[in-house]
């Protein structure tokens, strides 16, 4: 587990574990994967694009890949 730098890593964290539905959350991996979203997507405010893609997918995840989906929701949302 890392130890994460950035301010929003906690709430990001929080949000995927409790309002993803159906989102695998894993204590092991989630916290590097929010802090490398952070870094890759510092210019969005991604707790926000996170909830985003929570209701564009109609409060379900699209599938079991959901975090390739969320790094692809991410990268589309930067241009």
């Amino acid at each position: 587990m890392s130890t994460s730098v950035h301010p929003d890593t906690h709430d990001v964290l929080e949000y995927l574990e409790h309002h993803l539905p159906g989102y695998p959350y894993d204590h092991e991996i989630d916290p590097d994967f929010v802090d490398e979203l952070l870094d890759d997507f510092a210019h969005l405010d991604v707790l926000e694009q996170l909830k985003r893609f929570r209701w564009y997918h109609d409060n379900r995840p699209p599938n079991q890949r959901v975090r390739a989906g969320l790094r692809r929701w991410m990268a589309r949302a930067r241009h």
